[in-house]
C-alpha cells in the first residue's frame, strides 16, 4: 500500500513538472504585458524607481531588448549614469539594429562626454514639517509733512549732457524755402525808362546838330553883313538850342531813375529777375 502511494506522488508530480513550453512562453508574455503596462503608469504618475522594478521584471519574464532602452533612460533622468550606460550596452549587444539604436549610441556618448542633469530632489515627506516664512514687517510710512505750494517761476530749459549734439531749433522750425519773390517794381518799368532815355538822349543829339547847323549857315550869310542877323533868325537858334539843353536834362533825369529802379529790383530779386519777363 506504501508503494501504492508513493508512486501515485511521484507520477502528479512528473506529470505538473512536465509542462509545455509554448504554453509556458504564452504565460509569460501575458504576464509580461501586464508588468509592462503597470511600469509605464508608474513613469507617467513619475514613480521612476516603480517603474524601473517593473521593466526590469518585465525583461526577466520576456527578455525584450527595448525594455533595456527604457531602463536606460529612466536610469538616466534619475542621475545615474553608470546603470543607464550599462544598460544602453546591453540595449546595442542584444538588438544591434533595434529601432533605438541611434539614440542609445548618442545617450552613451554624452554620458562618457560629461555628467548628465542632477538627479531630482526628492519631495519632502508628510513628517517634514516646513517651517513657515517670518513674516515681512513693512516699513514705517514716513511722517506727512505740510508743504506750502509756492508759484515757480518759469524754470530755464535744461541744459543738454555732455557730448549731446546742439541741435538749432530755428532752423528746424523754418519754414522750407519757397520760389525767389519778385521785385518790388514792375519789371516793365526799367525797360521803360531806358527806352525813354534813349529817346531822349537822340531828340537832344538831332536837335543840338540842328541848332548847330543853323547857327553855322546864319554865320556864313547874314552874319557877314553889316545889318547882321534878323531877331526872328536869332530866337530860332536859341530856341533850338533851348531845346536841346531840355532833352539832355531830360535823358539825365531818365538815366537816373532807370539806374534807381534797376537797383532796387536787383536788390530784392537779383539781376535775372529785373529784365525778365
Amino acid at each position: 500500500m506504501r508503494g501504492l502511494v508513493s508512486g501515485s506522488v511521484f507520477l502528479a508530480f512528473a506529470i505538473t513538472s512536465v509542462v509545455d513550453p509554448a504554453e509556458a512562453r504564452g504565460q509569460s508574455a501575458a504576464s509580461a504585458r501586464n508588468v509592462i503596462e503597470q511600469a509605464r503608469q508608474d513613469q507617467a504618475a513619475g514613480r521612476k524607481q516603480a517603474a524601473i522594478d517593473g521593466y526590469t521584471r518585465a525583461y526577466e519574464l520576456s527578455g525584450e531588448p527595448d525594455l533595456l532602452f527604457r531602463l536606460g533612460e529612466l536610469s538616466r533622468d534619475m542621475g545615474r549614469d553608470v546603470a543607464a550606460l550599462r544598460f544602453y550596452k546591453a540595449y546595442v549587444t542584444r538588438d544591434p539594429r533595434g529601432k533605438y539604436r541611434e539614440a542609445a549610441d548618442r545617450a552613451m556618448r554624452n554620458i562618457e562626454l560629461g555628467p548628465s542633469k542632477p538627479a531630482a530632489t526628492p519631495a519632502p515627506s508628510a513628517t517634514t514639517r516646513t517651517a513657515p516664512p517670518a513674516p515681512v514687517r513693512a516699513a514705517p510710512a514716513p511722517a506727512q509733512s505740510t508743504v506750502l505750494t509756492v508759484p515757480a517761476s518759469p524754470a530755464a530749459p535744461p541744459a543738454p549732457p555732455p557730448g549731446a549734439a546742439m541741435v538749432d531749433l530755428r532752423t528746424e522750425t523754418a519754414p522750407p524755402p519757397g520760389e525767389p519773390s519778385g521785385p518790388p517794381l514792375p519789371r516793365w518799368l526799367p525797360w521803360a525808362g531806358l527806352g525813354a532815355t534813349l529817346a531822349l538822349g537822340a531828340g537832344a543829339v538831332v536837335t543840338g546838330l540842328g541848332a548847330s547847323s543853323r547857327y553855322d549857315e546864319l554865320r556864313a550869310s547874314c552874319g557877314q553883313t553889316v545889318e547882321g542877323c534878323s531877331r526872328s533868325q536869332i530866337d530860332q537858334v536859341k530856341s533850338r538850342a533851348l531845346t536841346a539843353n531840355l532833352l539832355w536834362a531830360g535823358a539825365s533825369v531818365g538815366a537816373l531813375a532807370t539806374g534807381l529802379m534797376v537797383y532796387v529790383n536787383t536788390r530784392e530779386a537779383g539781376f535775372s529777375g529785373v529784365w525778365s519777363f
